[in-house]
């Protein structure tokens, strides 16, 4: 099995035109890479509590980011899925 080559840090530029076309959307994933990049830069599962509890440092965070949240998880969990969550990141 092939490991990890990506990191989050590779997919922090923003998700122009994601499979779910929705700007909110966006935001969310890509501060879930931010999170991810700055918690120790590996793909794992970020559940609700850990990224609102990082977005809350950020001192810009909005309880409606977790509807946007549930949706875009799943995407930020390896580089493979990250690819097919936008075209801007499917640039390997």
């Amino acid at each position: 099995m092939k490991t990890e080559t990506f990191k989050p840090s590779d997919f922090t530029n923003f998700p122009w035109d994601s499979v779910l076309q929705k700007t909110e959307s966006e935001v969310v994933a890509q501060n879930i890479m931010k999170i991810l990049e700055r918690t120790g830069n590996e793909f794992k599962e970020l559940q609700w509590d850990q990224y609102k509890e990082e977005r809350l440092k950020d001192k810009n965070f909005s309880e409606a980011e977790k509807i946007y949240f549930q949706k875009v998880t799943k995407y930020c969990e390896s580089s493979s899925l990250a690819r097919t969550f936008s075209n801007s990141w499917n640039k390997f």
